[in-house]
């Protein structure tokens, strides 16, 4: 700003900058970052009620940075609009302008509206009237002005919302029984239809299903309501996941546009979680709130955790009906931004199919022998006992072994261990102080043993138990809208922690076994994470590493250390392979000498060699830290989006962690993304070849499929093909399949 008091001359462009970097930001409802907007016009405004200022002048409207391209653009749109109302002719709104009452006035309205604050502007309210009805007559015509509406026109939502009685997170007994159906395509109506009498869940599905063929249905969390009906396109859908242009060097999207003109089933859950994939959960009280600002009570404190059947039926009808309600009015939101971020096709294409494997999955579950699962406890049992006169035996006491405090008494007062400082709580005992003790003592391995066993005894062993239903199968959830990265989850029971790094731990796989004369055949990817680093970076040199097919920590350590390929020792393989996968991930030459146990200048080394072996990467990684600094979030090979707040945080440490975000995301993002592409494929491939094999497990960078006897051989084929043909790298996908009576043989 000018020094001269006659005139305000604004820079809008750093201005706006420096004020979206400065405050914290926010959004309209379609996605427009407004926080650089509000940030300018709010000193904008105040300068001016200042005094002293006759004139306003503005430089030019054109911010190089694109992340604040558009605010600036969007500060200009104001700009115009006022100097419009105020009778300033076009060509004059770069000013001089003059100063006056009437522009403060029109100037501080506007800021109002940004602040979402307008005087007099009333509260959003349920402007929505519902009723129940269980009479079969009126619920037919319902269902019939329903789809009158919705064929009128693509985008006419019809929501719905199927009310279950027992809440989810019940780790038995899933089939939850059906109260109702709320319907709402009337944003002056939501009506509740009770499932009682002839009026059935069956009867209900089997309306949502005809009305999919011709509607466009909304819902929360589709995945629950796909236990009474199956959506018009995936009943008769066969093919696979089509890429569009797969060698685009921006998003590649799939192929089928047809979202934009035909009925699809629209999840305002998973919309609003694509859009923001860093909040922990969204509820439709969430959805209600950040998207129509909304006051949608919780389902907790309207009802606890007592069984709807008994409930208040008026509450439990309104409920359901503002829930519907909420679908109607948000999914038209959602669409938009979806549509203005670029994340249509990904929504469409690979998370709503997505969600209905899902379902799937967890509704075949895996077969888990609780005889074998009792026996592996006993046998982790009688080691553990071992292990504990082990260690009391080397303590010359007897002490609990699970308390930190004990324990770190024992250690390094007892036995005079070197210790980290000791602070108000005791000395640390955690796992990466004692891995560095454990040489020095065998005391430390027996401790760091017991704790590693009695984890999978309590977790697993005795933990697995509670989840083995009546059909002698564990239902997982596979949740899809929890991580930040699109990575698909597990809980009530977590399978994707079933241990790997150990033989005993490996041995509860052998509780897993498929059905009586089938077989499991278990894929997985082949170092994706490091192949996708190499495509996304164009590292030339790590390209070519790969395309030699060779051992490509070997490779590198060969490059790395400048040793012949065949005189690579396992020591430096060992380095190398860390140094591989610790790139992907950001890591730091602390970090390294803390895996490797080296020094920090070594790691140092070791990194800066790779760096100079590879320079392709660390330019790739310069890259995308600036990227996501300058637009606010990191993007896969497919479009999607992950904010990284923590690059604008004062904070050093959480920028450096942003930072390292910026590295990781896209790769493991993409990672998530081809996996969820291979996931589809397969699935469809089954149905397409009318095989009885089905789809059950999803962990990590691996699928397991149960397997009819006579399907074997073209099952591992079709498995391998399609997790391999799910992407086109600059570098070759590779996965693995293996055949097996159980988990663990597969594996």
């Amino acid at each position: 700003m000018a020094d001269n008091k006659l005139v305000l001359n604004i820079d809008i462009n750093t201005l706006v900058r420096d004020a979206f970097y400065a405050i914290p930001d926010f959004t309209d409802e379609s996605g427009r970052h407004l926080g650089g907007v509000y940030g300018a016009l709010f000193k904008i405004v105040n300068e001016l009620k200042s005094g002293g200022f006759e004139t306003l002048e503005f430089g030019a409207f054109d911010a190089d940075q694109a992340f604040v391209a558009d605010q600036v653009l969007h500060f200009k749109e104001i700009w115009q609009e006022t100097a419009g109302s105020l009778g300033i002719s076009e060509n004059m709104t770069n000013g001089p302008v003059p100063v006056s009452e009437a522009l403060v006035e029109i100037l501080q309205n506007r800021l109002s509206v940004l602040a979402g604050g307008a005087a007099g502007k009333a509260a959003p309210v349920f402007n929505c009237r519902i009723r129940s009805t269980s009479d079969l007559n009126e619920v037919e015509e319902l269902f019939g002005k329903a789809l009158e509406y919705g064929e009128k026109k693509a985008d006419n939502y019809v929501a719905f919302y199927v009310l279950f009685d027992t809440p989810v997170g019940n780790a038995k007994g899933k089939d939850r029984k059906v109260i109702g159906v709320a319907l709402c395509f009337d944003e002056g109506e939501a009506v509740f239809i009770k499932a009682e009498n002839f009026i059935t869940a069956d009867y209900l599905g089997g309306k949502l299903s005809a009305l999919s063929q011709k509607v466009s249905l909304v819902t929360f969390d589709a995945k629950q309501s796909y236990r009474i009906f199956e959506p018009y396109e995936i009943k008769t859908r066969t093919t696979g996941y089509e890429f569009g242009d797969p060698d685009r060097d921006d998003i590649i999207s799939a192929k089928d546009t047809s979202y934009e003109r035909e009925p699809r089933l629209f999840d305002v859950l998973i919309g609003a979680y694509i859009l923001n994939p860093i909040k922990n959960d969204y509820e439709p009280w969430d959805v209600a709130r950040e998207y129509l600002k909304l006051n949608l009570e919780k389902r907790a404190d309207l009802f606890g955790k007592g069984s709807l059947f008994e409930a208040d039926e008026k509450k439990v009808s309104e409920y359901a009906g503002k829930v519907a309600y909420v679908c109607l009015l948000a999914a038209p939101v959602i669409y938009k931004k979806l549509a203005r971020t670029s994340m249509l096709n990904l929504f469409y294409n690979m998370e709503m199919p997505l969600s209905y494997i899902l379902f799937a999955m967890e509704k075949e579950g895996i077969i888990a022998r609780d005889d074998e699962l009792k026996a592996y406890g006993d046998k982790l049992a009688e080691r553990i006992a071992e292990l504990e006169k082990s260690i009391y035996e080397l303590a010359d006491c007897e002490f609990n072994i699970n308390s930190p405090k004990q324990l770190g008494e024992i250690l390094f007062e007892r036995l005079g261990l070197p210790a980290e400082k000791k602070t108000k709580s005791g000395y640390s005992t955690a796992a990466d102080v004692l891995e560095k003790l454990a040489p020095e003592h065998k005391i430390v391995a027996d401790i760091l043993e017991y704790r590693g066993l009695a984890k999978l005894k309590s977790t697993y062993a005795d933990g697995l138990a509670e989840f083995i239903e009546a059909d002698g199968r564990i239902h997982t959830s596979f949740n899809q809208t929890i991580t930040a990265t699109g990575r698909i989850s597990s809980t009530e029971p977590n399978l994707q922690n079933i241990p790997m790094r150990t033989e005993l731990g490996r041995l509860i796989r052998k509780v897993f076994v498929p059905k009586d004369g089938y077989v499991f055949a278990d894929a997985d990817y082949s170092q994706i994470e490091l192949r996708i680093l190499a495509h996304m970076s164009r590292d030339q040199g790590l390209i070519s590493a790969y395309h030699e097919g060779e051992d490509i920590h070997r490779i590198t350590a060969s490059k790395v250390f400048h040793v012949p390929f065949e005189n690579v020792t396992p020591l430096q393989r060992r380095n190398a392979k860390a140094v591989n996968f610790g790139i992907v991930y950001g890591i730091s030459s602390f970090g390294l000498s803390q895996d490797l146990s080296i020094s920090v200048g070594e790691a140092k080394d070791y990194m800066e060699k790779y760096f100079e072996t590879y320079p392709g990467v660390k330019a790739y990684q310069s890259k995308v830290i600036s990227d996501a600094k300058e637009k606010g979030y990191s993007v896969t090979m497919y479009g999607r989006r992950r904010p990284i707040p923590e690059l604008k945080a004062g904070n050093f440490n959480l920028r450096q962690f942003g930072e390292r975000v910026a590295m990781n995301a896209p790769i493991q993002g993409s990672a998530a993304d081809i996996m969820k592409i291979a996931m589809i494929n397969v699935f469809f491939a089954l149905k397409r070849e009318n095989l009885k094999s089905r789809l059950i497990l999803q962990i990590h960078d691996e699928l397991v499929i149960e397997t009819a006897p006579d399907e074997v051989e073209k099952v591992t084929a079709l498995l391998t093909g399609e997790m391999e043909k799910a992407a086109s790298l600059k570098v070759p996908l590779e996965a693995e399949c293996h055949t097996g009576s159980d988990w663990y043989e597969a594996k």
